[in-house]
């Protein structure tokens, strides 16, 4: 690391420094989107990872590779980088690419990318990795012909969140940037207990624990009767009886019977559930079919609001009733009591 830093720290100060690259990198990690949705909707697919890396340059029509990662070419700047003299933090203007009001759908639904973290990186051509350089009639051994790989080699990371969305048309997006000592609502301890409000992730594994079907969308409409039970399997009996939600799959399901070679749709009151794969506790995100459609594709839950309503709770204390306020067929948590923490208490208790 030593030998790296050295190398480094001559470009700088040479005559002749190699040309400076900015590589970028979005944290989404502590969202709940189903990346599998850019590959499905628009045939966009940027990996497995819930890191999204991004760069301004342009490698040919290859991403440009550095530390073993591919960051894809997308126009990018961040700027406001500078120190104030009276001692404020920093906060930098990110500014993205939106081709095709692409970005617009992922923004939307998830809440603006607020508190993603968003990682700036810079080197120098000659330290990037010989993978850029392969196949690429540059040379015969396929290396860096600048100078020589070095992972090592760059400047101190710029680590900032996203504080929120500032400006968006059909051609780009900006983004305030915060330190994480900035970062909105942030408090020690970092959960609150408040008395009208319950803290809790929806239908998480901790603390809510709800993992009936359906009950309301963000406005407070119910969804109870919107759904039909018939295509919803119910799995034991009594009071250990629950109904168990299908996967939403891009080939459709349900009746329909969709299969990976014949895609299908969706009917009016199907439930389906969304895992998000990149998130440390996931949470199955909850839809019900209020428009028969014939291409499970096209008509993706996250996007398609006029085909498909979520679940989502009030997080008040009469959601919590109707979730867990006694036996009824929508819930399989029939025991009569509020979950433990999702308002001020020491033990579950009665809401009757």
């Amino acid at each position: 690391m030593a030998k790296a830093q050295s190398n480094f720290n001559k470009q700088p100060l040479s005559l002749t420094p190699d040309a400076l690259i900015d590589l970028y990198e979005i944290d989404f990690s502590n969202l709940q989107m189903d990346f599998e949705m850019l590959s499905d909707r628009v045939g966009v697919n940027l990996g497995a990872d819930a890191i999204y890396r991004f760069c301004p340059m342009v490698n040919s029509t290859n991403p440009i590779y550095w530390q073993g990662n591919a960051y894809q070419p997308l126009p990018i700047t961040m700027d406001g980088f500078e120190q104030q003299s009276d001692g404020r933090l920093p906060r930098p203007k990110m500014t993205i690419a939106n081709p095709e009001g692409l970005l617009s759908v992922i923004v939307h639904s998830n809440h603006d990318f607020a508190n993603c973290k968003v990682t700036r990186k810079r080197t120098f051509a000659r330290f990037l990795d010989d993978e850029n350089f392969q196949n690429r009639n540059l040379n015969e051994d396929g290396e860096n012909p600048y100078g020589e790989a070095d992972p090592g080699s760059h400047y101190p990371d710029d680590v900032f969140y996203i504080n929120r969305k500032t400006a968006e048309n059909k051609n780009q997006l900006e983004f305030e940037l915060v330190s994480a000592l900035e970062l909105e609502g942030a408090e020690v301890p970092a959960r609150m207990l408040l008395a009208n409000y319950c803290p809790w992730k929806y239908r998480c594994s901790v603390g809510c624990k709800y993992n009936g079907l359906p009950v309301a969308d963000a406005k407070g409409n119910s969804l109870t009767d919107r759904v039909d039970l018939s295509y919803v399997e119910l799995v034991g009996s009594g009071a250990k009886a629950h109904y168990n939600i299908q996967e939403w799959r891009s080939y459709g399901g349900g009746l329909q019977g969709g299969e990976p070679n014949s895609i299908k749709g969706y009917n009016v009151g199907e439930v389906v559930k969304i895992m998000p794969k990149h998130h440390t506790d996931p949470a199955p995100i909850v839809f019900v079919c209020v428009k028969t459609h014939y291409s499970a594709k096209n008509n993706h839950p996250l996007i398609d609001l006029g085909t498909w309503k979520k679940d989502e709770c009030a997080k008040d204390i009469s959601s919590c009733k109707v979730r867990f306020g006694g036996s009824n067929a929508f819930n399989n948590s029939l025991d009569g009591g509020l979950p433990f923490g999702g308002f001020p208490g020491t033990e579950r208790y009665s809401i009757e």
